[in-house]
C-alpha cells in the first residue's frame, strides 16, 4: 500500500518524518485538541459545585455527560466519513465551532439558573441540551484531525504521530483543573466556561483560515455516512482494534468516575479537601500519559499490538495498586502507573486501526475510533457508580482488573491483530506517491 506523500496541491510538503510539533499544520491541530482537552477537564471540575449551587442533585452531572457521550458515539462515525467526502478542514472547523457554541450555551444557562430565571426540571434539561451540542456536533473535530494526520504519515510512523496528537488532549486534561481552579477563585465558577468558548471559537477560525487542505472532497454520488462507516465495524481488518478500544473506554469511564469517591472513602476526607486530592490524582495520571506519548513512545518503537499488550498490563497493575493503596502517596503512584498504561494502550489501538485500512477509509476508521473512545462513558455509571454503591468500593476496580487481563490475553491470541502489517518498505524500495 502506498505510504509516501508528495507535495500537496496547496504547496505544503507533508514531512511525515518530522515530530508532531514540527510541522505547522500538526502544531495547529495539536493546539486545537489541547483546547478541547482543557475545556472538558475544566467543565468536569466546575460542574459538581455548580449543580449544587443551582439546586440540582449530584447525579444530574452524570446524566448530563452521559447524554453527550451517547451522542458522541452515535455521531463520530458519520463525521469521520464526512471528512472523507468534504475534506478534513471544514469538518474539524465545524466541530470546534460547535464546541464553542456548546460551552457558551452551557455558561448562559448556568447564569440564568444562578439568577433564578430557570429552575428545576427546565434548568436540568437546558444544561443537558447545551452539553449535547458538543456530543452531536463537537464530535466532528477529533476524527477529522486524526484522519488529517493519517493522510500525511506512512504506515510505520502513523501510530507515533497520532499518539502525539492525542497527547495534546492529555496535556489539556492535565493542566485544565489547575487553571480552572485559579480562574474560578478569582473570577467565579462560570468564567472558565466562557473562556473555553472563546478559545474554541478562535481555534475554529484558525483551522478554517490557516490549515492546509490537500484531501479534496470526493465527487461520487453521496452515500450514507453512517452506513459506510458501520461497514467497517465487522471488517476483519479493524474489528479487533475496535473491540479492544471499547473495552479500554469502559475501563477509562469506570476509573475516572470511581477515583474521586474511592479517594474520599479510603482517606476519610470530604468536600473541598476531597476535591483537591482527586484533582491531584487526575493531574498525575494525565502527566504520566503525556510523558509516555511524548517522551517514551518515540524511543521504544513498539508496534500497535505491543503497545496494546503493555498498556493493558500496566493499567491492570495500576488499578491493583489502587485497590490496596493505604495512603495518598500510594494512590498517586497508582494513577501514575495507570497513566503510563493508558499512554500506551490508547495510541496503540488508535494507530493500529488507522494502519489496518486503506487511505480512502481513514476518515471512517477515525470516526469509529473516536466513537468507541466515548462509548465507555455511556455505560460507566452502571459498571462504576451502581456497583460502587451496592457492592462495595473495591468491586468496580476488581471488575476493571479482570477486564484488563482479558484484554491483555485477547491481544496475545488475536489472529486479526497479528495480521496487521506495520513495517514500512525498506529505504531502497521505491514507493508510489499517495
Amino acid at each position: 500500500m502506498p505510504d509516501s506523500q508528495p507535495p500537496s496541491p496547496d504547496g505544503v510538503r507533508a514531512d511525515s518524518r518530522a515530530p508532531i510539533g514540527r510541522n505547522r499544520q500538526f502544531r495547529l491541530l495539536f493546539l486545537c485538541l489541547l483546547v478541547i482537552g482543557a475545556g472538558n477537564s475544566m467543565l468536569l471540575a466546575v460542574a459538581p459545585p455548580l449543580v449544587r449551587q443551582l439546586g440540582l442533585s449530584d447525579s444530574s452531572v452524570g446524566w448530563i455527560f452521559s447524554l453527550s457521550a451517547l451522542l458522541w458515539v452515535l455521531m463520530s462515525p458519520g463525521w469521520g466519513r464526512a471528512s472523507d467526502r468534504h475534506g478534513r478542514k471544514p469538518i474539524a472547523a465545524l466541530g470546534l465551532a460547535a464546541y464553542a457554541v456548546s460551552m457558551a450555551s452551557f455558561g448562559l444557562v448556568v447564569m440564568l439558573g444562578l439568577n433564578g430565571l430557570i429552575t428545576g426540571f427546565w434548568l436540568f434539561t437546558w444544561l443537558m441540551l447545551a452539553r449535547a451540542i458538543f456530543g452531536a456536533f463537537g464530535s466532528a473535530s477529533s476524527p477529522a484531525a486524526q484522519a488529517y494526520i493519517a493522510d500525511r504519515t506512512t504506515r510505520y510512523e502513523r501510530t507515533e504521530q497520532i499518539a502525539g496528537l492525542t497527547a495534546a488532549f492529555a496535556l489539556g486534561q492535565a493542566f485544565g483543573p489547575a487553571i480552572c481552579a485559579a480562574l474560578a477563585a478569582r473570577f467565579g465558577l462560570v468564567f472558565p466556561i466562557w473562556l473555553v468558548a472563546v478559545l474554541a471559537a478562535a481555534a475554529s477560525y484558525a483551522i478554517w483560515r490557516y490549515l492546509p487542505e490537500n484531501t479534496p472532497p470526493k465527487t461520487e454520488r453521496p452515500k450514507s455516512e453512517w452506513r459506510e462507516s458501520l461497514k467497517l465495524v465487522t471488517d476483519k481488518r479493524i474489528s479487533a482494534f475496535l473491540l479492544y478500544g471499547f473495552a479500554l473506554s469502559v475501563v477509562a469511564g469506570v476509573t475516572v468516575q470511581v477515583f474521586g469517591l474511592f479517594t474520599m472513602d479510603r482517606l476519610g476526607v470530604e468536600g473541598r479537601e476531597g476535591a483537591e486530592l482527586t484533582a491531584a490524582g487526575f493531574m498525575v495520571n494525565a502527566l504520566a500519559l503525556l510523558a509516555t506519548q511524548m517522551a517514551i513512545l518515540p524511543r521504544i518503537k513498539l508496534g500497535p499490538r505491543g503497545m496494546m499488550a503493555w498498556g493493558a498490563g500496566l493499567l491492570a497493575f495500576g488499578v491493583a495498586i489502587q485497590i490496596i493503596a493505604p495512603s495518598l502517596g500510594a494512590l498517586l503512584v497508582a494513577q501514575a502507573v495507570q497513566g503510563l498504561g493508558a499512554g500506551l494502550a490508547r495510541p496503540g489501538f488508535t494507530g493500529g486501526a488507522s494502519v489496518a485500512v486503506e487511505p480512502h477509509e481513514q476518515g471512517a476508521a477515525a470516526g469509529l475510533v473516536v466513537a468507541v473512545n466515548g462509548a465507555g462513558f455511556v455505560f460507566s455509571p452502571l459498571v462504576g457508580g451502581v456497583v460502587y454503591e451496592t457492592v462495595g468500593m473495591n468491586a468496580p476496580l476488581i471488575i476493571t482488573v479482570a477486564l484488563l487481563l482479558a484484554m491483555f490475553a485477547f491481544v496475545l491470541v488475536s489472529r486479526r491483530l497479528r495480521a496487521v502489517r506495520t513495517i514500512e518498505p525498506p529505504p531502497s524500495e521505491p514507493t508510489t506517491p499517495g
